[in-house]
């Protein structure tokens, strides 16, 4: 079964395992890295006609912008793409998840990670849940996200729900996995994110494993990504909502500097 989304655009770009994040990440903030062009290459010109040592000036800004944007697309394949084992494969690996029966999937409409997991994941049920709210969730690479993300295939059957933060369409202790590769920073509300992982706790299993990619609101993700780090959260916040849902991390490592993956139980 297929699961569609609005449009197919550039498919094969964004579905590659060798630069699919790389790609996303350009193409769904190509304003920002328009716009870092068109300063640099204003600035540049601009150089040429202004005097010392305003010329200098100049021409250094122009070539930082254009160094700052391949520097944010280079960690970007590094993180997501370089080597032959990606963050969702180790979180794969970290979370047992070929022993899983139900696999519950938690995504705004990003599906890099679910086509990561999907070929991993070869029995029982697997849910997709979109908890995209627009209202909640206006930053515009998401929407455009959700627009241009192709359609995610499989050779199996994939059930397609909604939720919101504090309700899933799921039964209490039903589930053996949940996994989340870079969604959960999309709720900035504080009580939405308390909320959801009270949703998790209430469906996993005893011992069902919640399974979580996230960057950090730190140092290395800001020199690699800007002021696109502000949009995430640190361990420690991340680590405070598990404790309010009871919920245990049983594993917890850094991905490439830049990730941080996730290994929680119910206890």
């Amino acid at each position: 079964m297929t699961v569609k989304t609005e449009s197919k655009l550039l498919p094969t770009l964004l579905t590659s395992r060798q630069y699919s994040g790389m790609m996303a990440t350009f193409i769904y903030n190509w304003p920002i890295f328009a716009g870092i062009v068109l300063f640099s290459t204003v600035v540049i010109g601009a150089s040429f006609v202004v005097p010392t040592p305003w010329r200098e000036l100049f021409l250094l800004s122009g070539i930082g912008g254009l160094v700052w944007a391949m520097l944010i697309l280079l960690a970007s394949f590094v993180v997501y793409d370089w080597g032959d084992q990606h963050e969702y494969d180790r979180l794969a690996e970290l979370g047992e998840l070929e022993k899983a029966n139900v696999v519950v999937d938690v995504t705004c409409g990003k599906l890099r990670g679910s086509r990561g997991i999907l070929p991993r994941f070869q029995g029982g049920h697997y849910f997709l849940i979109d908890i995209y709210d627009e209202a909640k969730m206006p930053d515009n690479a998401l929407k455009r996200a959700r627009s241009m993300e192709p359609a995610l295939k499989a050779e199996r059957r994939i059930f397609r729900r909604s939720a919101t933060p504090n309700r899933f369409p799921l039964p209490h202790n039903w589930v053996d996995t949940i996994t989340c590769s870079f969604s959960l920073h999309e709720l900035q509300n504080q009580a939405d994110r308390d909320a959801i992982f009270k949703e998790f706790a209430r469906m996993l299993k005893p011992k069902g494993r919640l399974l979580i990619a996230e960057h950090g609101r730190d140092i290395p993700n800001a020199i690699a990504f800007g002021p696109g780090a502000y949009s995430f959260f640190s361990p420690a916040t991340w680590q405070a909502h598990f404790e309010t849902a009871g919920l245990k991390v049983t594993h917890h490592e850094r991905w490439r500097g830049l990730v941080n993956l996730w290994v929680i139980e119910k206890g």
